[in-house]
């Protein structure tokens, strides 16, 4: 006896078959394809002048999860290859200078051996610095704001807050307990009352700091790194002259690390789930005999 299969039997069956094929077409993606995501999900065009490109391992490897991070330090490589993340997205540099030129460096034992590293464990590392920046909102300021719990004292879209009214050394102290630092530093007098302060993290330099503190009722900035012969100084002499200014220096990593923890929560929105990721974090390298005492 034949078995006859209906038309809208048949139709439906073939149909299950090529979403399941395509659902298990989506779920195995290259680090180029991937990275294709991302900028296809920012909301500001993407440069051709960037330093948002891959900087070691081979870009058509499939993707097994994916680390987000600060920095890709050796400690956060290990980390992510322990966890079964083959794709390291880092927002600062890998071969230690801003553009990862690793000419400089080509025989140096430390950058041969991160490099083999990354290499002869399948993994693939992608700058995301530039257009996370530009994203909007920014997504380290975003996740920095949130970390800091002052999304409610922020002053429209500018990185300006109006807070319950502190001290200079009060809000060092907040920092410092809030991101688990010893290495803090702070300009200007410690009893400098204050409630209306800046953020400008990273490694944004004098003009941009200068730029914050100047603007009018901004009291005090919060800045990741600065040289120490510019703002630092320019802060000093203005409290010498009677205006009075503070200070307060994060430490690079710890000012914008919460960015790259917030940039995990953003890929997970559009990533298909079968792609773990997480977030692995570099933490400040720096640390203060004082905690030895």
């Amino acid at each position: 006896m034949k078995q006859i299969i209906s038309p809208l039997l048949l139709i439906i069956s073939v149909t299950y078959i090529q979403c399941n094929t395509l659902k298990a077409q989506t779920t195995e993606l290259t680090a180029q394809e991937l990275i294709a995501l991302i900028k296809e999900e920012v909301n500001c065009e993407w440069q051709k002048e960037t330093v948002d490109t891959f900087k070691a391992g081979d870009p058509a490897t499939k993707v097994a999860g994916i680390a987000t991070t600060f920095m890709a330090t050796m400690e956060v490589l290990k980390k992510a290859k322990a966890q079964g993340c083959n794709l390291v997205i880092t927002h600062e540099p890998t071969f230690y200078n801003h553009l990862d030129d690793m000419e400089p460096l080509e025989r140096d034992p430390v950058q041969q051996a991160k490099l083999s590293f990354i290499e002869d464990n399948d993994m693939v590392v992608f700058r995301f610095h530039d257009h996370w920046h530009r994203h909007r909102p920014d997504g380290i300021y975003t996740g920095v704001i949130q970390a800091f719990g002052w999304e409610k004292y922020r002053e429209g879209m500018e990185h300006k807050f109006i807070i319950p009214k502190t001290t200079l050394k009060e809000l060092g102290y907040f920092i410092a307990q809030k991101f688990g630092t010893h290495t803090v530093r702070v300009v200007g007098n410690p009893d400098m009352e204050l409630t209306y302060v800046g953020m400008v993290l990273g490694a944004a330099g004098r003009q941009r700091h200068l730029e914050m503190l100047n603007k009018r009722g901004i009291q005090a900035i919060i800045v990741g790194e600065s040289q120490e012969w510019e703002t630092v100084e320019y802060v000093r002499d203005a409290n010498e002259l009677g205006m009075e200014q503070g200070l307060i220096v994060m430490g690079h990593a710890d000012s914008e690390e919460a960015g790259m923890a917030y940039c995990a929560e953003w890929l997970e929105s559009f990533i298909t789930k079968d792609i773990p990721v997480k977030f692995i974090s570099a933490g400040n390298p720096l640390w203060s005999p004082e905690q030895f005492k």
